[in-house]
């Protein structure tokens, strides 16, 4: 009923904007600015945009009706526009076709549009709902008003569909972002996971129904808001990993989801979380290839983590025929992967709970699992999985735990006396493992465990001058000087990294800071590919300022500054230019990086390793460089959006 009586009311309202005259002068006094606020409101639920409550203010706002031709874009009809008092845009109202009835509507937040509903095909129905700017990336394939599938959804926002429709009781709406059997099959899974599937499918109304049940008495209410989405990286399965396999299969493993109230005031251990074993992206829309497992906030009452066969186990257990996976590890090896992939599971919610006693216990029970896979393991591959054990036994070390890690650090220290490649292993990664265990003693004395660290490399560099790890320790020495603003003598270890490893990773990137560090004063070349595949080149862009942002969606010092940034974007428009390069690891956030400000894109693969990462050396996000208009380099290091609107001021200044 709501879809319907909305539409209603806008349609009344666009007879009355479109049946307007566009030759009238009083044409924008004519509209009730008051009634379209009122009357027209998005068809999807919880969309949040601004709207003037206060009587003055809404009798402030003001109406604007553009003709086709001050519009562009393909628009054949005329566009209103309602601004608030201060001249922030509130809606957009467009008639696309040039029927006479309205074809998008679109709604703002702070200025930028955050939503927008569109009937394509002029049958007075809205065919899809869109989220953009900070409100998402979401596109919705909308019939009969409601959502009956997704053209592009990220995890995250997947994730907040599922809280939703959980908290709804909406079953049409959860299965929307639930992977089913034929999608499955389509990627070339194995049969035997894709049945599994297809019989779960059939089961979900009651499942659905018992955690929902579970839910509730587990601190979920009616008012019970999505919080954030906890993952590690995601995981690629390339396709030659079976015969089968239509394409490289990209999934999630062991993630978790956090709810609560929505103003984000929520003690987590009061309120379920939901452990979801996997999500996997099925063209541009990531689903959940099982439902989520809630647990409960009560230690004393959690439940044990039942053993889950993912898309990985089903993969080596029938990639028999022909499989890249199955072929190349023994049974023995198989088995001991399995179970320590079993006893990984669990850390979901171990590190949730953020026990330090607990988490040290896990990474301790953890090398023993490790050792198992150690003994099946063939003789190329068995360095690796030690040192995946060094890195298990740091990690409890560090936790600070009074019984566990002493005895690690024991363990640690008889690798060190073994010498070789995993004696010179340990004593690097003990470096950190020291460094995080006294910073987390007295934050107080960090400082200090800054100082401990830096000389523990120096001392590492030279009694291990030849190891493997020299590149990596040359590349953090010279990274934390740079931090504390010692930039001679980080330039120094910059230069002996370059010079001495410049086939490494860490030797790229060091070159790179050296070209970052000496660019004021001189002209910047850097292009890449836009998300449409076309080049975007700063060389091109003479006459202006230019702002270049390295920067990711995924990054939480960027996210806090890219309103600010947005906002100078299109206030400074005639003399700025921001260029965002994304560092996102997933072409879903560098999508959202794109589209949250009125700025071009280039889409860099590969995050922080990626070519332009490297070639700058881009050690921190985001990095900000400001370019004059004739291309030259004015400062390499701008700390904020107010920085750079204050340079461009002095810059105008003396130039007027």
């Amino acid at each position: 009923m709501r879809a319907a009586r909305f539409r209603s009311a806008a349609m009344a309202a666009a007879a009355v904007v479109l049946g307007l005259s566009t030759g009238r002068a009083s044409m924008a006094q004519q509209l009730d600015v008051a009634s379209i606020l009122k009357d027209n409101r998005p068809v999807q639920r919880g969309v949040e945009y601004d709207t003037p409550t206060d009587p003055a203010e809404i009798a402030a706002s003001t109406a604007e009706v553009l003709p086709a031709s001050r519009v562009g874009g393909g628009v054949k009809g005329v566009t209103v526009v309602i601004r608030d008092a201060q001249g922030r845009t509130l809606r957009r109202f467009i008639d696309v076709s040039g029927d006479r009835n309205i074809d998008q509507w679109c709604y703002y937040r702070d200025g930028f549009e955050v939503y927008r509903d569109v009937d394509y095909n002029d049958d007075r129905k809205i065919d899809e709902s869109r989220w953009l700017n900070t409100a998402g990336t979401r596109i919705a394939v909308v019939e009969g008003g409601k959502i009956a599938s997704w053209r592009r959804l990220s995890a995250q926002e997947a994730s907040k569909v599922l809280v939703d429709a959980l908290v709804a009781g909406d079953q049409a709406m959860l299965n929307t972002v639930m992977a089913s059997a034929d999608e499955l099959a389509g990627l070339g899974l194995p049969k035997g996971l894709v049945e599994q599937i297809r019989k779960e499918a059939g089961e979900r109304p009651a499942a659905v129904e018992a955690l929902s049940k579970a839910l509730g008495g587990w601190g979920w209410t009616k008012t019970t808001a999505w919080l954030r989405f906890d993952a590690d990286m995601p995981h690629l399965i390339p396709a030659d990993a079976s015969a089968a396999l239509k394409d490289d299969v990209l999934l999630f493993e062991n993630s978790v989801i956090f709810a609560g109230e929505a103003d984000g005031m929520t003690d987590l251990g009061k309120v379920a979380y939901l452990q979801v074993p996997e999500l996997v992206k099925v063209g541009e829309v990531w689903k959940f290839v099982g439902l989520p497992r809630a647990f409960n906030p009560d230690p004393s009452q959690a439940e044990m983590i039942v053993a889950y066969e993912g898309i990985r186990a089903w993969l080596y257990r029938e990639g028999g025929s022909g499989g890249a996976v199955a072929s190349q590890v023994s049974p023995e090896l198989e088995q001991a992967l399995r179970t320590l992939a079993e006893y990984d599971a669990g850390a979901v919610e171990i590190f949730a709970k953020g026990n330090a006693k607990e988490i040290a216990t896990y990474h301790y029970e953890r090398v023993r699992k490790l050792r198992d896979v150690i003994a099946a393991a063939s003789d190329a591959d068995r360095i690796e999985y030690e040192k995946e054990a060094i890195n298990s036994l740091a990690a409890a070390y560090q936790t600070g735990d009074p019984q566990i890690g002493p005895a690690t650090k024991r363990v640690l220290d008889d690798f060190v006396k073994g010498g070789g490649a995993l004696g010179s292993y340990a004593a690097f990664r003990l470096i950190p493992a020291e460094y995080s265990l006294q910073a987390s003693k007295d934050p107080e004395k960090l400082v200090e465990a800054q100082k401990a660290w830096i000389e523990g490399l120096e001392g590492f560099l030279e009694d291990y001058p030849k190891s493997a790890e020299v590149p990596e320790a040359l590349f953090q020495l010279a990274s934390i000087k740079e931090f504390n603003g010692a930039e001679d003598e980080a330039r120094a270890v910059y230069q002996r990294l370059a010079k001495e490893h410049p086939d490494t990773p860490s030797g790229r990137k060091g070159a790179g800071a050296l070209t970052r560090l000496d660019l004021e004063g001189k002209p910047i070349a850097l292009s890449g590919p836009g998300p449409d595949g076309q080049t975007i080149d700063v060389a091109s862009m003479k006459g202006k300022h230019v702002l270049i942002v390295f920067g990711a969606g995924s990054s939480p010092p960027t996210q806090r500054e890219l309103p600010e940034l947005a906002r100078l974007a299109e206030r400074r428009k005639d003399a700025l230019e921001v260029v965002a390069v994304s560092l996102d690891g997933d072409p879903d956030s560098a999508r959202s990086f794109a589209e949250q400000g009125p700025w071009r894109t280039i889409v860099e693969e590969g995050g922080m390793e990626s070519r332009l990462a490297d070639e700058f050396g881009i050690i921190s996000l985001p990095t900000m460089i400001l370019v004059d208009p004739s291309g030259t380099v004015v400062d390499r290091e701008v700390r904020s959006a107010t920085e750079a609107e204050g340079q461009l001021d002095e810059a105008l200044a003396k130039k007027d």
